[in-house]
Formats: structure tokens, sequence, C-alpha cells
């Protein structure tokens, strides 16, 4: 089998995206023409199904949200331009996550009735995706590489996807942590190495009014599939401005 691209993107919280990085991406998947392109959750915000709503304004579902229409958008998006790939779409701890545990709250005859799922507020399916609950492990990829929104949280970059390779004892590329790093750890008796990515996030900071003083960087990742081997780069976006090997790439 001929050598595959793999394209990444995770926590875009639509609405609160950067639209600019988010066109810095598509013109990324232009350029590699992935073979396989894994969205690694909070891609839609879930604003108005979270703690943080609670008792406000905000509070509420309707799959008339700008941020599951958008994550909709998306998908199909991303579906016209590489309609034959092998497209994942990882649940976070925001998107459906929070939205059916709402709804479970507030109004479970939906749920039972079966008017919102993944599928009918974002058309998953519809559009070539296959659908991963956040509460699921980490789904095998290619190669050694297992995917997930991820989840551990720690104060500082790479700390997140370190604890997650201890718990899962895989190797694992993931979002969550809206920070951008690699660890690796060997066991030489095994002679057996196990990787993992934490890649960032395609977010406007300000608009994630939990932390006053993120300490992220933005970003993405993509990969090579070279038989049973992947390799895998983490890509900072600086200025709207990416390296994908020696290409420079603007938004």
């Amino acid at each position: 089998m001929a050598d595959m691209t793999w394209l990444f993107a995770s926590d875009i919280h639509f609405p609160n995206h950067d639209k600019r990085m988010l066109d810095l991406w598509f013109k990324v998947m232009d350029y590699l023409k992935p073979g396989a392109i894994d969205l690694l959750g909070d891609i839609d915000d879930a604003d108005g199904t979270g703690r943080w709503a609670e008792g406000t304004t905000r509070e509420g579902f309707s799959k008339y949200d700008p941020g599951v229409v958008l994550t909709g958008q998306l998908l199909s998006d991303i579906h016209a331009k590489r309609p034959k790939a092998d497209k994942r779409f990882f649940d976070g701890n925001h998107g459906w996550h929070r939205h059916v545990k709402w709804l479970d709250k507030n109004n479970p005859q939906s749920l039972v009735d079966g008017i919102y799922t993944p599928e009918s507020i974002y058309g998953v399916a519809a559009n070539g995706f296959v659908w991963h609950n956040y509460l699921e492990r980490p789904t095998k990829r290619y190669g050694d590489i297992y995917c997930h929104h991820g989840v551990s949280i720690s104060q500082y970059s790479a700390e997140s996807v370190r604890n997650d390779i201890k718990k899962f004892e895989v190797s694992l590329v993931r979002g969550h942590s809206h920070r951008q790093g690699y660890y690796a750890h060997t066991a030489p008796i095994e002679d057996r190495t196990v990787r993992g990515w934490e890649i960032g996030h395609m977010c406007v900071p300000t608009g994630q009014d939990y932390d006053l003083s993120p300490d992220w960087q933005a970003g993405f990742a993509y990969g090579v599939v070279s038989g049973d081997e992947v390799f895998i780069d983490l890509v900072p976006v600086i200025n709207y401005r990416c390296n994908i090997g020696t290409k420079v790439i603007e938004g």
C-alpha cells in the first residue's frame, strides 16, 4: 500500500473558533490530500448545556445552536473535499457529551424518541464520518496509534498526554488540553516505545472565559502512514502560518 497522509484537528469550539486558523487547516488539507482525517473532540463548544451556563440566559439546547450548525457544516465541507477519506469524529467533554447529559435531565423523552442524536444534529454518517463517544476507550487507528479526545488535564505541555499514556499504555494522539506537546516512554526489556501527542487548539482563547490566563498553543497535527509505521508531527500555528515539511502555508 502506498504511503498515506493523515490530518488531525481538535478543540475548535464552534462558535468560538478562529476562522482564519480553520481556513489555514483547510489549505493544509488541500496540500496533503489526506487519506484519513480525525477530529479529536470539542468541535462544538456546547456552551448552553455546560455547567458554566447553568441558571443563566445561555442555558438550553437547540439543534440550531451556532456550535451545532457550524459543526455540521465542518463535516460537510470536509466530506466535499475528501469524500473517500477514512474520517473519524471523536466526541469530547464538550459537544454531544454535554448535550446528552443536559437533555437527559431536562428533556429525556427526546432521547427516548431518538429525536436528538449525533447523527440528527451533526450529520456524522451522512458526511462519511464514524462516530466515537467520549466515554469510549481510545480507538486503534493505524499502526500503533490510538485516538481519543483525552482524559487527563495537567498544568504543562505534554503532561496530559503522558498521564493518558500511563493510564492506557498505548501510543495516543489527543486534544483536550489546548496545549501542544510530545511524550515518549521506552520499556527496554519489552523493547517497546509508546508515544503521545497533544495537538493544540483552533479556538479564540478569549472566547473561553473559564481560563483567564490560558497557557495554550494554537495548532494541529498531521502524519504519514507507511505500512505498519506511523510518523506524526505537531503543527504549531504562528501568525497564521505553519509548515508542513519544508512547505510554509499561510492562512
